[in-house]
């Protein structure tokens, strides 16, 4: 995933499956407090979503289809990334996972609302 041109001949199941591995790896990361490992993998789901999100009608809904999944972290990036896609579904899940109580995506995903509330974010 070192060039762009990697991400460009990968389909889009491939991406989404990239994604979930991804958000996992980034789960377990936090959870054994490896900071600058997560950092890393946050920003290669990053570089997926922004291909997603230059194909052709912003391919990012995909993702979309990890709602419900059973890793918060999988959840929490997928609705963060269709929040400029599909505001209402995006902002539904991230209420969700405020719900379940599930720390720190819980507390990330409240943070995300507020600052959404607030006019400090706003999606794109």
């Amino acid at each position: 995933m070192k060039h762009e041109q990697d991400l460009k001949a990968l389909s889009n199941a491939a991406i989404l499956a990239l994604f979930e591995q991804l958000c996992i790896e980034q789960y377990d990361a936090i959870e054994g407090n490896a900071n600058a490992r997560a950092n890393r993998l946050i920003q290669r789901s990053w570089a997926l979503e922004t291909e997603l999100k230059s194909r052709s009608g912003d391919q990012r809904r995909i993702l979309m289809k990890l709602f419900g999944h059973p890793n918060m972290q999988v959840r929490l990036a997928a609705a963060r990334a269709n929040l400029a896609v599909d505001y209402v579904a995006a902002r539904r899940e991230l209420e969700a996972i405020v719900d379940e109580q599930w720390f720190p995506q819980s507390a990330d995903a409240g943070m995300t609302l507020w600052n959404i509330d607030r006019g400090v974010y706003r999606p794109i």
